[in-house]
């Protein structure tokens, strides 16, 4: 039987009370009011300025929040923020790379597997590159390069292998629970499949 998906609750209105925090190198959360509710948005953006933000005072929005308050002041999870001032979607993926509950969403953008792939790729042909170099300045036999690469080999086949997997049954019809809970959060907001969206859609 199927698990059923957080109660995901669109919510229109401006924005008050808007404040945000730093998070250091983690990103930054903002917190709002929005008709009467009190919002808490976590982002990604390295850093937040009070003349350059990319939410204003006073901004019309629409919302796509867990119906359910999970701090103990009462703030409702963002999931995602359309702006209407500018017409542009904001999806949280930041907020939930470091909970495994039921309602957390995907921790990474749909589609963006082939980044973190392409990262962690040139990290370990990085890694190899140095310890050629230092093998070549220090004599160290064969041995030692074998086993370091067959060490790169298994790590980016660790990494890659599940995320393309997930991608694969994600389009083939079998998306896992937090794929489902991303793809409720798009209809919410009517932006499309999240594999393919209708409008163009920046994740935080």
């Amino acid at each position: 039987m199927t698990a059923e998906l957080p109660d995901i609750l669109r919510v229109e209105g401006r924005l008050k009370k808007l404040a945000a925090k730093s998070l250091y190198k983690r990103g930054n959360a903002y917190s709002f009011d929005v008709d009467g509710q009190s919002m808490w948005l976590l982002t990604r953006e390295p850093s937040w300025h009070p003349s350059s933000p990319f939410l204003a005072e006073g901004d019309r929005v629409e919302l796509a929040v867990l119906n359910t308050p999970l701090t103990p002041t009462g703030e409702r999870w963002v999931y995602a923020l359309r702006n209407l001032e500018d017409d542009t979607v904001y999806v949280t993926h930041f907020a939930w790379q470091r909970t495994c509950e039921p309602y957390a969403a995907t921790r990474i953008p749909p589609a963006s597997e082939h980044r973190y792939v392409l990262t962690l790729s040139a990290l370990l042909i990085a890694l190899l590159v140095m310890g050629a170099c230092i093998g070549a300045l220090t004599g160290t036999d064969s041995a030692s390069w074998f086993f370091l690469s067959s060490l790169c080999i298994g790590a980016w086949l660790l990494a890659a292998v599940p995320l393309y997997v997930m991608r694969w049954r994600w389009k083939a019809g079998f998306p896992t629970r937090r794929q489902r809970v991303t793809e409720a959060v798009y209809r919410c907001l009517d932006l499309g499949s999240p594999l393919a969206p209708d409008r163009s859609v920046r994740s935080v």
